[in-house]
């Protein structure tokens, strides 16, 4: 059966860590897959997501000197992108409801067979 692709939340993750502090690409690469136990990403994903992030002007990233290479993007959320992740909060426990019923639905089922 081919499986269902299912969202990893990438954005709304890379929010939920900038809106705490100002964070480099790979320090947000790190600390996402350091919490996150099915939805792995790669730094190349994380990239893309702070691209189109920055684009829709959710983040913004200043320029600063790296300890021992070159200078390094250090990026920060916006006033939209705080939006942005108030809005997914709000989606994001409609959705815990609903898969909960999903969840207890399902268990009473397999308690009957």
């Amino acid at each position: 059966m081919k499986q269902a692709r299912r969202d990893r939340r990438t954005s709304e993750f890379v929010l939920l860590y900038l809106i705490q502090q100002p964070f480099h690409g790979f320090e947000l690469y790190k600390k996402i897959n350091k919490v996150l136990k099915s939805n792995k990403v790669d730094t190349a994903g994380i990239y893309r997501t702070l691209d189109k992030l920055e684009n829709a002007e959710m983040v913004t990233f200043k320029w600063v000197k790296g300890d021992k290479g070159p200078d390094k993007k250090l990026y920060s959320i916006t006033p939209e992108g705080a939006v942005y992740l108030q809005e997914s909060y709000e989606i994001a426990g409609k959705i815990i409801f609903d898969l909960t019923i999903f969840t207890q639905t399902y268990e009473g089922l397999l308690s009957k067979m």
